[in-house]
C-alpha cells in the first residue's frame, strides 16, 4: 500500500509542478537562473519525478520500499547500503511510473479529442 501511495503522490505532485498554473512563476524563475537544467528540469515528466522521488524517500518515506527484495543489493559490491540504494530504487520507481501514467492519460486525450 505504501507503494501505491508513493506513486500517486509522485505523479500528482510531478503533474502540478510541470503543468500547473500555480507554479507558472515558480518555473520561470529557476528557468532564468539556469535554463539547460531547470528548465529540463521543470518542463519533464521523467526528469522531475525522479528528483521528487529522491526528496520523498528521504522525506516522507522510509527508504525502504525495496527491502522485499531479499538479500539482493546490486550496490553491495560498491559498498553501499541498502538504505541509499533504495532511495536511489525509489527515484526510478517514481519516474517511470510517473511517464507511464502520464502518457495513459495523453494518449486517453487524444482519443477523446478525435471523436
Amino acid at each position: 500500500m505504501n507503494t501505491l501511495l508513493f506513486i500517486l503522490i509522485t505523479y500528482g505532485f510531478s503533474n502540478i509542478v510541470v503543468y500547473g498554473s500555480i507554479f507558472d512563476g515558480f518555473r520561470e524563475f529557476w528557468k532564468k537562473l539556469n535554463p539547460s537544467f531547470f528548465g529540463t528540469l521543470f518542463s519533464c515528466m521523467v526528469c522531475f519525478p525522479t528528483w521528487a522521488g529522491f526528496f520523498m524517500s528521504l522525506t516522507f518515506f522510509s527508504p525502504t520500499l525495496y527491502y522485499g527484495l531479499g538479500d539482493l543489493n546490486i550496490f553491495g559490491l560498491f559498498e553501499i547500503s541498502k538504505e541509499v540504494s533504495s532511495v536511489f530504487w525509489d527515484g526510478v520507481l517514481a519516474s517511470g511510473t510517473t511517464w507511464l501514467l502520464h502518457t495513459g492519460q495523453e494518449m486517453m486525450e487524444r482519443a477523446f479529442q478525435e471523436e
